[in-house]
C-alpha cells in the first residue's frame, strides 16, 4: 500500500492527539514532514494526506507556507485524498480555491460550541452518519469562505459559516474545529501553550473547563482513514 503523508505544520512538537494515535494504529506506513523546518515530500505517490494545525496563517508570507501551497496543488493533481484541520483546513482552501478564500475574523472563536450539518453534510461520505448538531471545541481566528462554488459547506454554526467543507473537484476535506483532540488532549495542548495564549489575552483555565471529547465528530477522521485504506479511486471517495 502507498504511504500516508503527514504534514506537521506546528512550530514545535505538540502533545499527541487521538488522531495521531488513530493514524499510528491504522497499519499504514507514514511519511511525516516538519514543514516549519522546510521538510516536504519529493513525490506525490501517497494513499492520502493529513495537514495539521499551525499557529501561522495560510495567508502569511513565509517560505514554508508558499511551499506548502505548491505541494497541495501537486497532491491534488495526483488525486491524493486530503484532510486538513484548522490551519490545514484553511491552507487547503487557499491552495485549491484561491488565496482570497481565507480571511481573518473580526474575533477569535474559542471554546465549546455547536456545529450543524447542512444538507450537503448529511449526504457526504465523511459526515453522513453524524448527528445534525454536534458540540466541538473551537480555536480559530481565521475562517474559510462559505460562498465559493468550489466549496461545499458540510457544517456551519452560530459563530462561523463554514466549519466543515469539501472541495467540489475531489476528495479533499477541511475541518475547522478540533475533533482530533479529546478532552485530555485539549487540556495538554492548552497547558503546553499557556504562555503564548495568555500573552494574547486568552483565559486558558476557562478554555480548559470547556474541553470536551467531541466523540461524534471524531468519526469524520476515522471515516477518512478507512476510505484511504480502501485504495478506491479518488472520484469514488468524493461521492
Amino acid at each position: 500500500m502507498k504511504p500516508f503523508l503527514y504534514l506537521d505544520n506546528w512550530h514545535e512538537a505538540q502533545p499527541e492527539t487521538r488522531f495521531d494515535r488513530m493514524i499510528a494504529a491504522s497499519g499504514m506506513t507514514i511519511e511525516r514532514y516538519r514543514t516549519n523546518e522546510g521538510e516536504f515530500p519529493d513525490h506525490t505517490d501517497f494513499s492520502g494526506a493529513y495537514l495539521s494545525p499551525s499557529f501561522d496563517g495560510a495567508y502569511d508570507d513565509i517560505d514554508w507556507i508558499h511551499r506548502e501551497h505548491d505541494v497541495i496543488e501537486q497532491l491534488a493533481k495526483a488525486d491524493v485524498p486530503m484532510i486538513g484541520l484548522c490551519f490545514g483546513c484553511q491552507i487547503l482552501a487557499s491552495a485549491l480555491v484561491g488565496r482570497g478564500s481565507v480571511f481573518k475574523r473580526a474575533d477569535h472563536e474559542g471554546g465549546r460550541g455547536e456545529i450543524n450539518l447542512t444538507q450537503a453534510g448529511s449526504a457526504d461520505i465523511l459526515s453522513t452518519d453524524l448527528p445534525d448538531r454536534m458540540y466541538v471545541f473551537h480555536w480559530h481566528g481565521d475562517e474559510v469562505v462559505a460562498s465559493h462554488p468550489d466549496i461545499k459547506v458540510l457544517a456551519n454554526g452560530p459563530g462561523c459559516d463554514n466549519h466543515l467543507w469539501r472541495w467540489s473537484r475531489g476528495a479533499v476535506w477541511g475541518v475547522q474545529p478540533h475533533p482530533e483532540m479529546d478532552d485530555a488532549d485539549l487540556t495538554a495542548w492548552l497547558e503546553q501553550n499557556r504562555p503564548r495564549f495568555e500573552e494574547r489575552g486568552h483565559d486558558v483555565d476557562g478554555y480548559i473547563a470547556q474541553a470536551l471529547d467531541a466523540e461524534p465528530a471524531r468519526h469524520m477522521l476515522s471515516r477518512f482513514l478507512d476510505l484511504v485504506k480502501t485504495g478506491k479511486p479518488v472520484s469514488a471517495l468524493a461521492q
